[in-house]
């Protein structure tokens, strides 16, 4: 007898979730909250995760320097594309869907028509690895932050526009606010950085209290952010003109390594160390659904389109 609990039946309806592991496979959930697909992906981890736009692909990168673009429909690889000289960490997705944008260990961002399989620009950005990437809302923007501990911000042509010096470890999430008129950035120092665009000035800065901030995501309208550390804790933010303030938190036995919000901004998705992918309620971060998913820790998580 299939026993479902009052917390799942409230959401009988998920968001489409991918998740990549160490364990190199890339699993995918229905909305039922059911894996429909489980596959080998990468020759190595998987780092990055994202949905097409119209939530028909998933497009992965991995330690093996690939990016890959899969049908959502039954699991098949599409096209490959030989990205960067070492492990492809971050993958940022340009709003209108014709650019994507990845970033490698080599230091380089990389934009490509990925439906073409076509390089359309290299740029050297970081001394070291980069970390995380972001598009501004408008597109014209691209931020990109790495293991140099810079943010660096490059404008779609592949001039730059901005250089922010301003944590003294990685920089491991960005986010453009909806209105494009500012960049949030998270680090290993443990701190959310708020940058007005233009100038790029500090506008507010916040400590997580986590031993080291590990990821950073924020909703699709721009009203909440979620960071998740070291330490195990989640924590969920609003963001409120300059700065954020912090709405909830929760704390897990083990580490969270990956985040991802749905659409609407409803729930969380998140994957760690102890191979659980978990479904938490932005509004109380209770557990609607955990799914023992990988073998190994979950190193990557994307949510589509319903």
């Amino acid at each position: 007898m299939l026993v479902v609990s009052l917390m799942e039946a409230s959401f009988a309806q998920y968001p489409p979730v991918a998740s990549g592991g160490a364990d190199k496979t890339i699993k995918t959930y229905n909305t039922a909250g059911v894996e429909t697909f489980s596959f080998l992906a990468h020759e190595g981890a998987v780092h990055a995760l994202l949905f097409s736009n119209d939530g028909r692909r998933i497009i992965s990168g991995g330690a093996d320097g690939t990016v890959k673009v899969w049908n959502v429909d039954d699991g098949s690889l599409e096209n490959t594309l030989d990205a960067h000289d070492g492990a492809v960490v971050a993958l940022a997705l340009r709003e209108d869907g014709t650019l994507l944008a990845s970033g490698g260990a080599d230091g380089m961002v990389k934009l490509w028509d990925y439906e073409k399989g076509k390089l359309v620009r290299t740029i050297h950005a970081h001394t070291r690895g980069v970390r995380a990437l972001a598009w501004s809302p408008d597109g014209k923007m691209l931020a990109s932050g790495g293991d140099d501990r810079v943010i660096q911000v490059w404008r779609d042509d592949g001039s730059q526009a901005a250089s922010i010096v301003g944590h003294d470890e990685a920089i491991t999430g960005l986010v453009w606010t909806k209105d494009g008129r500012s960049l949030i950035s998270g680090a290993a120092d443990g701190y959310v950085k708020v940058w007005t665009a233009g100038d790029f000035a500090l506008a507010s800065r916040h400590r997580t209290n986590d031993k080291s901030l590990a990821a950073l995501a924020g909703t699709v309208d721009g009203q909440l952010l979620a960071t998740a550390g070291t330490d195990g804790r989640i924590r969920v933010y609003t963001v409120t003109g300059k700065g954020v303030a912090e709405l909830v938190s929760k704390l897990l036995d083990k580490q969270i390594l990956c985040l991802a919000w749905s659409r609407d901004g409803k729930i969380l998705v998140t994957g760690g160390a102890d191979s659980a992918l978990r479904y938490w309620s932005a509004s109380d971060l209770s557990v609607v659904r955990r799914v023992s998913s990988h073998e190994g820790s979950i190193t990557a998580v994307a949510v589509g389109p319903n």
